[in-house]
């Protein structure tokens, strides 16, 4: 089953005890908010969990290093378009490098400092397409769209807001525990067996 836009409005005004909607393009209160908070609230759970649909890795282009990065990091790269957060740094592929997010010299964009030579990045992509969530994710998803919108809909109950953030907040270690059974880390070598 595939989930939509509109699936995942409606379970969030569900929450709220409001109307569903049919239409992105309502009119409607209801319509209006969610519009109004969808992107918001889509980057804030990506950003909050690294969902493994969202997950990518790529090499990086290497850009001139910022003023006053240096000596404490040698190189600066451009991160991917769609980057919404970076969850580590791989110097060659393989071991991983501490790094920090910084403004390009110009201004115009973030970009990675680091000290690895030859960057690969494992980050989280800002995944726009609804049909590639997944069945928790666009629960997460409704939870923060319904205390996003719960405010304006409900005419100021910030009690029903933080209700709802509870809930949000209250979802995510269960959401970590059905990721972590659904991957496995590769086992770290043994240093004396390596040697023999």
């Amino acid at each position: 089953m595939t989930i939509s836009q509109i699936d995942v409005w409606n379970r969030a005004l569900g929450f709220l005890g409001a109307r569903s909607v049919a239409s992105e393009r309502e009119s409607t209160p209801e319509a209006l908010q969610c519009r109004l908070y969808w992107d918001s609230a889509r980057r804030q759970v990506l950003r909050d969990f690294p969902w493994s649909f969202a997950q990518r890795r790529a090499w990086l282009a290497l850009q001139a290093l910022p003023q006053g990065y240096a000596p404490e990091y040698r190189f600066a790269y451009a991160l991917p378009e769609s980057c919404l957060k970076v969850h580590e740094v791989r110097h060659e592929g393989l071991s991983p490098r501490p790094f920090c997010l910084a403004m390009s010299p110009a201004g115009d964009s973030s970009l990675l400092v680091t000290n690895a030579s030859r960057a690969l990045v494992l980050y989280t992509e800002d995944v726009r397409n609804s049909r590639l969530f997944d069945d928790l994710f666009a629960h997460m998803l409704a939870r923060k769209l319904a205390a996003l919108v719960s405010v304006p809909l409900l005419k100021g109950s910030g009690q029903k807001a933080a209700e709802l953030e509870q809930l949000y907040a209250a979802s995510l270690p269960p959401a970590r525990g059905a990721a972590a059974s659904e991957r496995s880390e590769k086992p770290a070598e043994d240093a004396w067996l390596a040697v023999r």
